[in-house]
């Protein structure tokens, strides 16, 4: 007997098997009938025994092809079974998770949230992009990114949003400034200097958020353009260029000649943190990041 007996010969059996009829199982396989005949005739070569009964009445099971039924059927299944699984595994390590975060605060502030995907999933790489809130929210409504974490009062709608967190505004200005002896700042003392802010196309929201609060105090600050990122603001206030609103996290940066301080009681303002996705996602990587902020949000 030839052991070497190729699966297609067991479909090809199955199917006569169940139709009993060398034509009816030629078209459910898509073949001419010469053929599949010609692969039956060969299985039974090589496994030495007839298969099927050949008659002008019909075709017929033989005691041996009764035997061999139930065993084909159950290797075509694990075969099928098999390839499912080396399927599904190279979809795992191939999927990977688009992810972004606003530039507004520094990026150890998401540090804890990609760490703790990174070590509990570790089969979906993650790509962390960094942008201004509306240019997250416009990737994830073209579907090149699956989250984002973006600051709040950023217009999203249409998608799925779930605050994160809250976190205090503080006042960086130069460590020699006249109000670092202070150990907080009213926004009103901050009138007359230099005053780094951002433009409001960056971030509508926000930036009518903080102008409300602006003029309901009636605080006019000197605006100098901010720069985009968190090192080079905290440059130019060593420097002692200007002043500026940061997140009260940026205090870990600890820059030589900035000094950090809060806002007073009355004065505060603060920057909420929000996840952003669309609406009636179905990707599990994407759900088990979901899962991953909102933990970290609850231990906050």
């Amino acid at each position: 007997m030839n052991n070497r007996i190729d699966l297609r010969q067991f479909r090809y059996f199955l199917a006569v098997a169940e139709t009993l009829n060398f034509g009816r199982a030629a078209e459910r396989l898509h073949l001419s009938q010469p053929p599949l005949s010609r692969q039956i005739q060969q299985l039974e070569e090589a496994l030495g025994v007839a298969l099927f009964t050949r008659a002008k009445t019909g075709v017929a099971l033989t005691e041996a092809g009764r035997v061999f039924l139930p065993e084909a059927r159950r290797t075509l299944a694990q075969a099928d079974k098999a390839v499912a699984a080396v399927q599904a595994m190279r979809g795992r390590a191939a999927a990977r998770l688009v992810v972004g975060h606003t530039t507004v605060f520094d990026p150890s502030a998401f540090t804890d949230i990609f760490d703790a995907f990174g070590r509990r999933f570790p089969q979906w790489p993650l790509i962390v992009k960094s942008r201004h809130s509306i240019g997250l929210v416009k990737e994830i409504r073209n579907g090149t990114m699956d989250a984002a974490l973006i600051g709040l009062h950023t217009e999203a709608p249409g998608l799925k949003i779930e605050s994160v967190r809250q976190e205090p505004l503080a006042v960086a200005l130069p460590a020699h400034h006249r109000l670092a002896r202070k150990r907080s700042i009213g926004l009103r003392e901050l009138e007359g200097d230099p005053f780094f802010w951002f433009e409001r196309r960056l971030n509508p929201g926000f930036y009518d958020y903080c102008q409300a609060y602006f003029d309901r105090i009636g605080f006019a600050p000197t605006v100098v353009p901010e720069p985009p990122d968190h090192h080079v603001l905290l440059g130019l206030i060593a420097a002692g260029q200007g002043l500026a609103l940061v997140p009260a996290s940026l205090r870990s940066i600890k820059r030589n000649g900035v000094a950090f301080r809060a806002l007073k009681e009355g004065d505060e303002l603060s920057m909420g943190v929000a996840l952003v996705y669309a609406e009636g996602h179905s990707s599990e990587a994407l759900d088990a990041f979901i899962g991953c902020v909102r933990a970290q949000a609850s231990r906050r």
